[in-house]
């Protein structure tokens, strides 16, 4: 059986990433019955690169604007 305290804690680590995004959510603790830990992990690690991903896109972007600025000079 799996341990319930690590599932509900990988369970706050999913919400917080979520709400990292802007917005309250909450997920309703029965969830943690019908995912298994590997099932939590693979969620975690999605969130993790699909954050990853944004950051290194704004990064970009900031490049170019910067670009553009300093050719406007």
């Amino acid at each position: 059986m799996e341990c319930e305290e690590s599932k509900t804690e990988k369970l706050k680590e999913i919400e917080k990433l979520l709400n990292s995004y802007g917005g309250e959510l909450e997920i309703a603790p029965y969830v943690l019955q019908y995912l298994t830990n590997e099932e939590l992990d693979a969620i975690i690690i999605g969130l993790l690169k699909q954050q990853s991903n944004v950051i290194e896109e704004n990064h970009a972007w900031l490049q170019q604007f910067k670009k553009k600025m300093d050719e406007g000079k």
